[in-house]
């Protein structure tokens, strides 16, 4: 629900000013062809600007930086800053957001040196919304903080509004809602004086949000509805849906199923309408929740798909973003060279009319560019080369570090397993010593996994079967009872990241098998088989004890043990299950894509 990044876009769309795109491409096409006709700095920079406004991303940036090449050659300062502003902007809508801060800050720095208190305001609320958006909130309150109060001593009601309700959402992201409610609440006062709509819908659905968080469900039923009312009327979907989700959750939260459930439809199918693939996520996941506790598991298995659906769906979205952002940084370096050489051609051209009737001169200047041109080329090449020698290099670094950091994390951790081993011994025969033999055996599970991670010839997976063996094999001579171990694994890699609390739930199983399994068995047996079918991975370890009880709980336990077995099977977003044949079996069902 991240309506700071809504509203600060819509901010930013009213002061550029943004058209459709068939208006911006008549525009951008005359722009261009008044740019190539001589003028003067002063329209060159008017030209480049207005370029810098309405054109794609990629070639804003280039347009801004040629608007500040052409205001530092003139010693236009404030010129240096507005061109800054754009190169920010176009850097943002690129999603390179340290880019987009660094170039506001130095225009930051210019509007200081000048004492343009109205400017600097303003940037000083842009650099706090890109500090937003890239997630660095304390930053992003700093920031708008500073415009907030240049803002209050200039007496400008309509930002001090603005910038008090992206404010208000930051705190609301940091948790901090008591300062969240305080930015909303001082809006809405304003917004008295204003009396601008808008103002007072983003304000109250805001403030709604933060009430239902902090549990003053009277007041979040107040603000929201009117909120809704408001915003339904400017045409705000992505709002509306927003608000009316969160009062349906109320509503069901107070008991009141059937209005609620309305409500959250409603909401959902407003979603639908305008592809706000964020909300579909969200509100599918509330319904299946829903529908879940209501015992509508048809339902509810039909709105966790479409979640999850829509959940892969922005996963994908960011790592394309991610991709996206690299690939455009390859073309702004590329377009800087390509700028150079359009730069030397176009001077290449006036020399050529001037000396156009002196041949030799010009085969000379032609060599002498061509010269240049393989000079330059020759220079990248080597450039590149070097490059690439030292990533290379840092590589190799990296490897060695990451096998020298698993080494002593293994070492660490051998160094905890035996105070928990020396721990026990002074409570031989006590409970407690059982608790910390149970504690050392996890840690020796992690041990086994760095154990493997530090090997040069290992790479950042860990080979499960081998690991699976090493692991039952250790638990079942640490138990020192005579045990019949038979293991049936397939070949399978698996990530650290799910290596480790797979490990620590083989390790709880084995363990409780071991300690219970064959307590009356005289002759326990213990299989443990790993197998695959498509996108599924199956575990199952069987004993041949006495089995679980019938009113079995996994609910009602207060095992550490089981507990902690239940929260790693919803952590590597898995399934298990439990049941007696002629012992206990226990079925671990792990989907490929989501470990």
């Amino acid at each position: 629900m991240a309506h700071y990044i809504r509203l600060l876009v819509v901010l930013l769309a009213i002061i550029l000013g943004e058209k459709s795109i068939a208006q911006n491409k008549t525009k951008v096409d005359s722009l261009k062809i008044l740019l190539s006709t001589p003028q003067d700095d002063s329209t060159k920079f008017s030209l480049l600007l207005k370029l810098a406004r309405y054109d794609d991303p990629l070639e804003r940036l280039d347009y801004a930086k040629a608007a500040l090449d052409l205001a530092k050659k003139n010693n236009f300062k404030n010129k240096e800053g507005l061109s800054l502003e754009y190169m920010s902007l176009a850097h943002r809508k690129l999603g390179n957001y340290p880019e987009a801060i660094k170039a506001s800050l130095e225009a930051l720095r210019i509007y200081d040196e000048l004492g343009l208190d109205n400017k600097t305001a303003a940037i000083q609320l842009q650099i706090g919304s890109h500090f937003t958006n890239d997630k660095n909130f304390l930053a992003g309150s700093h920031y708008m903080n500073q415009a907030l109060a240049t803002f209050k001593k200039r007496k400008d009601s309509v930002n001090i509004a603005y910038t008090l309700i992206n404010l208000g959402e930051t705190y609301r992201l940091m948790e901090k809602y008591d300062s969240s409610s305080i930015c909303f609440l001082e809006c809405l006062s304003l917004n008295k004086i204003l009396n601008r709509s808008n103002i007072q819908g983003y304000a109250l659905g805001n403030l709604g949000l933060v009430h239902a968080q902090m549990d003053q469900i009277d007041s979040a039923k107040k603000e929201l509805p009117e909120a809704i009312k408001i915003l339904a009327k400017l045409g705000d979907t992505y709002s509306v849906s927003v608000y009316q989700s969160q009062l349906g959750k109320i509503l069901i939260d107070e008991g009141n199923q059937n209005e609620g459930e309305k409500l959250i439809l409603a909401s959902l199918n407003m979603a639908e309408n305008e592809s706000l693939k964020e909300q579909i996520r969200d509100i599918s996941k509330d319904l299946s929740l829903f529908y879940e506790d209501e015992r509508q598991f048809e339902k509810a298995l039909f709105y966790r798909k479409k979640f999850e659906t829509y959940n892969d769906s922005l996963v994908n979205i960011d790592n394309v973003r991610k991709v996206e952002q690299i690939h455009n940084q390859y073309w702004l370096d590329k377009k800087e060279i390509d700028i150079q050489l359009l730069e030397a051609k176009n001077e290449n051209k006036q020399k050529l009319l001037i000396i156009l009737s002196v041949s030799a001169f010009l085969l000379l200047t032609l060599s002498v560019f061509l010269y240049r041109i393989q000079r330059q080329r020759k220079k990248a090449f080597n450039k590149v080369s070097e490059q690439n020698v030292i990533i290379e290099k840092r590589e190799q670094e990296k490897a060695l570090l990451l096998r020298e950091l698993n080494h002593r994390v293994k070492n660490n951790l051998q160094m905890v397993a035996s105070l928990f081993n020396l721990q026990a011994s002074q409570f031989k025969g006590h409970e407690v010593a059982d608790a910390l033999k149970a504690a050392r055996n996890r840690v020796d599970t992690l041990i086994l996994i760095h154990q493997k991670l530090y090997r040069p010839d290992i790479d950042a997976q860990v080979n499960l079967n081998d690991y699976i063996k090493e692991l039952a094999d250790y638990l079942v001579f640490s138990s020192g009872k005579k045990v019949d171990l038979s293991l049936d694994l397939i070949p399978f890699k698996l990530s650290i990241d799910s290596a480790i609390p797979l490990g620590l739930i083989i390790n709880e199983l084995i363990t409780n098998s071991l300690k219970y399994g064959s307590e009356h068995e005289p002759n326990p047996a213990l299989n443990i088989s790993l197998s695959e079918n498509g996108e599924f991975i199956f575990l199952a370890l069987t004993d041949n004890g006495i089995g679980l009880p019938e009113d079995f709980d996994v609910k009602e336990r207060q095992s550490l043990g089981i507990k902690l077995v239940y929260s790693l099977i919803k952590q590597l977003n898995g399934e298990i299950s439990h049941s007696n044949n002629n012992g206990c079996q226990w079925l671990i069902t792990l989907t490929k894509d989501k470990l």
